[in-house]
């Protein structure tokens, strides 16, 4: 009886084993979320964030990420020498060049070198051959689908995955579509090493992350930008004045007179003083995940000259 009972309790706890989850402390459960390539002004401040969607995934020593050129070719690899010590859900790491750093304002946790890989017109990144991410005019080939590249990085901005399908607020495996394009849109730049707390938070009633309400769980792209009121083509108006607008709710806007950074502003915008001569306006919107307009609205004029009284 002793030896039946010892059997059973054999037999049992090996399919208790065999349906045993694999131990999660591990490195596979984490998407590409953000990339910089710099900008016109400091080329070389280049960025990959990446970002963990279950816990425990915080045993990254000796694993790799990988840069392409538009064509596919292989232009460098960065390892992780160490584990990073955050493995919550959520937690995010970054590699990163040392003009980055100094941009920014943080420590990295891996470096990326020699810097000059990443170029905002075209190319790729890809975690080991587990997540990939393309844009602008790379037609090469991946180790992990990554679709339809995202468009071109416009200058100063970066790349970041949207968290829109399923929950929100968090980063899930409904998030990756595999469609670089859908995936991705241009954002400010806000790498978050691993050192910073997540600041993401399940949605409230959702256990799985489900059940998410509202406009971003409509899985819309980046907003669309439109001027409602222009000045005349041509005037002797040296301030003018531009009223915009945006498809989505709960937007903000960014403009940009000529080639001056973009600021934040709001409608109606009114323009400093401006010298007699050709220029252009440029506005675009940005919603409440951070997404922005890839194709500010635009307008170009000239300010003539007044005349000289007699």
């Amino acid at each position: 009886m002793l030896r039946r009972v010892g059997i059973a309790v054999a037999v049992t706890v090996g399919v208790l084993a065999l349906w045993a989850p694999v131990a999660a402390a591990t490195f596979h459960l984490i998407s590409i979320r953000e990339v910089y390539p710099g900008s016109i002004a400091k080329p070389a401040s280049e960025y990959v964030e990446l970002q963990m969607w279950a816990e425990d995934q915080n045993h990254v020593a000796g694993h790799l990420l990988r840069t392409y050129d538009a064509a596919g070719t292989p232009t460098g690899t960065d390892v992780f020498a160490t584990e990073v010590a955050r493995g919550e859900n959520q937690s995010t790491l970054v590699l990163a060049t040392p003009e980055a750093e100094a941009e920014f304002g943080f420590l990295g946790d891996a470096p990326i070198a020699p810097s000059g890989r990443l170029d905002p017109a075209g190319g790729a990144v890809c975690w080991e051959a587990i997540d990939c991410v393309a844009w602008g005019g790379f037609s090469g080939s991946l180790p992990s689908p990554a679709g339809t590249p995202a468009a071109a990085i416009p200058d100063a901005m970066a790349l970041r995955r949207t968290i829109a399908p399923g929950c929100p607020t968090l980063l899930e495996p409904l998030d990756d579509r595999d469609d670089s394009a859908a995936d991705f849109s241009p954002v400010f730049p806000g790498p978050r090493p691993n050192s910073v707390v997540p600041s993401e938070r399940a949605c409230s009633g959702a256990a799985g992350g489900g059940g998410a309400t509202g406009p971003s769980a409509a899985g819309h792209g980046a907003p669309e930008t439109t001027l409602r009121r222009k000045p005349a083509r041509k005037s002797h108006d040296r301030t003018p004045t531009f009223r915009f607008d945006s498809d989505q709710a709960n937007t903000s806007f960014e403009c940009r007179v000529d080639a001056r950074p973009f600021r934040a502003c709001r409608s109606p915008f009114t323009s400093r003083a401006l010298s007699p001569g050709s220029h252009n306006f440029r506005v675009r919107a940005r919603d409440d995940s951070g997404r922005v307009d890839p194709s500010p609205a635009a307008f170009a004029f000239r300010i003539l000259p007044r005349r000289s009284r007699q």
